[in-house]
């Protein structure tokens, strides 16, 4: 017991700091937890502040928005400042239905009058009078006697258009009417206080925070229900629309102000309490340490002796001492080499890294130094940048955990490895993502690098299918003959793994291989995807034969997924702006069975297999349900026959609604509204599709002149036919013909 003294001197002597230090670092920690959360609700505040400024403002500005598009569009509010009377009851019938209507688009607005200023009479939504007996005419007045110019939203002010049911507190705006010319006279929209309140009391709580507005004057327009002394104003901003002052703050903000203020005293109070364990500490350690410093000066006089000295002698603590010592040093070398390996790996992670991006080319001698150190490949010597990609991630990581991915991971690599030294290759494989692994596999002078990558990597690519139950698929560049090639290697290997999509997974992609392929522009399938759109929006049948087409020419050559995918992309695009051309049933059934179980199986799909397979399936089911509705709209035979029609007789000059309306005994209004719902084109923009898409064939495939092509095509007047032509293509029907030759000479010349 009593060699353990010193160790109980030693503890009681600092406790006593510790618990000081200690005890402050808690109150400090939750006064700055007090102080950080005060903070945060001052932020919170002036973010709330701002929701319900921008909030109310964008109401405000939307209805002086609409109300301006309406006096500069509505006729009947042009005439009734014009030529209106008292007595047009017609026309003041249709102004109240106006207003009211607009009330019910706009729920905010409370009421609407109109005022005219060459005979003052007033028209509101709900009463007419003249101006001197219209119970709002002091406020009306100033402005028509342009006394008051127009400053946009007034302030808050009581509006009482019936005695019988009170002034209401509103806020107004008054619009010179007619909008761009001398005033004729005023229209006024109230908004009252109370939609306003209702507008922005979902986005707070009353019990914690408040809102306070105050217009140009000082009036209250939205007002507070806390006393003066219960509340702190913490966040104010001035409205750019309507001038407001918006102030907010928290409830009892008060007590928070000197909650805070305290913070000075307690960090006053710690720093004495710091000093304080630090003169204890220092007057500790000064007591405690002349044990120690008799033991050191002792062990440095023992050190100087011979060893058989140390062996003897009776003075076991000053040993016990220094085997400790020993002990602790050695025990924390192992620490620094346990620590060395572990920072090794994450060293060459690194290395590697920026050695196949480019970001550091070594030089040979500081190379040969990392090499021996970290057991590298050796530069010199050419080099093939590998990237094993696991095929469907997602489903990989869904399926499995963290520490079944992590095993699984580390047993790939570690087959790679073991792989490459059972066929006496040199790999230094590291993670470069989440789904694939970056090797960099040596190839001797007298290996050929196609057959050295898939000696190696298609063994362990088997081994993974058949043991670990995933497919990995292999991207491999070209041979670099010495270190600055490596990054561009590096890039063909991960440029090779974008063609997995359409050569397939699990197998090994080489980037020589690829180039031998005959790649087309991605432009050359958008004309082809356009016409499956129109096809698919008519409800013609021959979309499939042209998906089929579309299908057959990405098989026959070589796109990337980026390619693929943004062509998958661009038919979803199509056909849901065609669509958008129809009905809103036609919309939404694009919507739910077409465009998101489309975006849902192209995210879904690792081959080009099951793009084709998932888009023809849904393509047809989401058609079948169109040719439903079409079947039960009353008129889509009638319409149907109508297409057909014009797509046998558009060449005929005569065609026109009219013509086709006496055969079909439809009235032509009828028939171009009929039209337009089944279609989604009008029926003249649907003529000049037909007549300009023959014009372009014939201008592609014949050397007839402009004039012939206009009339096959059903135009007897050729300046008419070539002013469309270059509305809908962009070019003359000379200029067209002249750039398809060219393109088809350059085509043929590569």
């Amino acid at each position: 017991m009593g060699k353990r003294n010193w160790f109980y001197r030693q503890l009681l002597s600092y406790m006593p700091a510790f618990l000081i230090v200690i005890s402050f670092i808690f109150f400090v920690f939750f006064q700055m937890l007090g102080d950080q959360s005060r903070k945060e609700a001052v932020k919170a505040n002036e973010t709330l502040m701002l929701q319900a400024m921008s909030s109310i403002d964008s109401s405000l500005k939307t209805i002086e928005q609409m109300l301006m598009t309406e006096l500069l569009n509505n006729p009947d509010l042009s005439t009734f400042y014009k030529s209106g009377t008292e007595n047009d009851y017609y026309l003041n019938m249709r102004i109240v239905k106006f207003m009211n209507n607009f009330r019910n688009s706009y729920p905010l607005v409370d009421s609407i009058y109109l005022v005219r200023s060459r005979d003052g009479f007033v028209l509101s939504n709900a009463t007419s009078s003249s101006l001197e007996d219209y119970p709002d005419s002091p406020f009306i007045k100033p402005y028509i006697e342009q006394a008051k110019k127009d400053e946009g939203w007034s302030g808050i002010r009581n509006f009482e258009e019936f005695s019988i049911k009170g002034p209401k507190r509103v806020v107004s705006l008054a619009l010179k009417a007619p909008f761009l010319k001398t005033g004729q006279g005023f229209l006024v929209v109230n908004v009252p206080a109370d939609g306003l309140n209702r507008l922005i009391e979902s986005m707070y709580s009353r019990n914690v925070s408040y809102i306070h507005i105050i217009d140009k004057a000082g009036g209250d327009v939205l007002p507070i229900g806390k006393s003066e002394q219960e509340r702190s104003i913490v966040s104010s901003a001035i409205s750019p629309v309507t001038g407001w002052d918006y102030q907010s703050g928290l409830i009892n903000g008060k007590w928070v102000d000197v909650a805070s203020q305290l913070y000075n005293v307690w960090f006053i109070l710690g720093i004495v309490m710091i000093a304080a364990g630090g003169l204890w500490i220092v007057y500790a350690a000064r007591k405690n340490y002349k044990p120690i410093e008799r033991i050191v000066t002792q062990v440095q006089k023992l050190s100087q002796t011979k060893a058989a000295t140390l062996m003897q002698g009776s003075g076991q603590d000053e040993f016990t001492f220094l085997q400790s010592a020993i002990n602790q040093m050695l025990e924390q070398s192992n620490t620094y080499q346990r620590q060395f390996r572990e920072d090794l790996h994450v060293k060459k992670a690194y290395l590697f890294q920026q050695l196949v991006e480019g970001q550091h080319l070594p030089k040979s001698e500081e190379w040969e130094v990392l090499r021996d150190t970290m057991q590298l490949n050796d530069l010199d010597m050419p080099q093939v940048v590998c990237v094993v990609e696991i095929d469907k991630f997602g489903s990989f990581c869904s399926q499995f955990t963290q520490e079944d991915q992590y095993l699984m991971k580390f047993a790939l690599k570690s087959v790679i490895q073991e792989t490459a030294q059972e066929h006496g290759g040199i790999v230094w494989t590291e993670w470069i993502s989440g789904d694939g692994l970056g090797v960099l596999v040596q190839i001797e002078e007298s290996d050929e690098p196609r057959g050295r990558v898939t000696g190696m990597l298609d063994h362990a690519r088997k081994w993974v299918q058949e043991h670990l139950k995933l497919t990995v698929t292999i991207g491999a560049g070209a041979a670099a003959g010495c270190p600055a090639e490596i990054p561009e290697s590096y890039a063909q290997a991960q440029q090779a793994l974008k063609y997995k999509m359409v050569l397939g997974s699990n197998r090994i992609i080489f980037y020589d291989s690829l180039a031998k392929e005959d790649q087309v522009a991605m432009f050359d399938y958008f004309q082809l995807v356009h016409a499956i759109a129109q096809s698919f929006r008519l409800g013609k049948p021959d979309w499939k034969d042209k998906y089929d087409q579309l299908i057959q020419g990405i098989g026959q050559h070589l796109l990337s997924r980026d390619h693929i995918v943004s062509l998958a992309d661009y038919l979803i695009y199509s056909i849901g702006r065609e669509m958008g051309k129809m009905t809103k049933e036609y919309q939404e059934l694009w919507d739910e069975a077409g465009h998101r179980p489309l975006q849902l199986a192209l995210h879904a799909s690792d081959t080009f297999e099951q793009v084709e397979e998932s888009f023809m399936r849904t393509l047809e089911r989401c058609y079948e349900q169109l040719l439903q509705i079409q079947v039960t709209r009353n008129h889509s035979d009638t319409i149907r026959k109508v297409r057909e029609t014009m797509e046998r007789e558009f060449t005929n000059p005569d065609l026109s609604l009219d013509f086709l309306s006496d055969r079909f005994d439809l009235p032509s209004k009828t028939l171009s509204k009929l039209f337009k719902e089944e279609t989604g084109q009008k029926f003249v923009d649907y003529l000049i599709e037909l007549r300009v898409g023959r014009a372009r064939t014939l201008l592609e495939n014949t050397d007839h002149a402009v004039l012939e092509i206009a009339e096959e095509v059903g135009y007897l007047n050729v300046i008419s036919f070539g002013r469309m032509f270059k509305k809908i293509v962009g070019l003359s029907p000379g200029e067209y013909r002249d750039h398809f030759t060219r393109d088809e000479r350059d085509s043929a010349a590569l």
